[in-house]
């Protein structure tokens, strides 16, 4: 271990991004919220994915930005599929709701 300026034994400095993962890994499905990108995709297709993205998934809870409230409603009717596909692999973070949240030009 390196003494601090101030004396304090610690760490030498590192990158925020390294900070935020080590932070990150901690809170469960927030650590993981990079594989739901690519089960995003696969559970909603192409076109869905291009106009809705997941913002943040808490204790379940899935948020997902739409551009258009269409897209919202849409996604409402088809959230039981969805959550279906999202769910399939039994290791992944579990998610038993869909929030959504209209955001223009997203």
């Amino acid at each position: 271990m390196k003494r601090r300026r101030n004396g304090a034994v610690g760490r030498e400095p590192r990158s925020i991004s390294e900070s935020l993962k080590s932070v990150t890994a901690g809170f469960g499905s927030r650590g993981r919220a990079i594989d739901l990108s690519d089960r995003w995709f696969d559970a909603v297709g192409e076109t869905i994915a291009a106009h809705a993205r997941p913002e943040r998934l808490e204790s379940g809870r899935l948020t997902v930005v739409v551009d258009d409230p269409a897209w919202a409603t849409e996604l409402r009717y088809h959230a039981a599929r969805i959550l279906e596909a999202l769910n399939a692999n039994p290791s992944a973070v579990a998610i038993s709701e869909l929030h959504l949240r209209v955001q223009p030009g997203v």
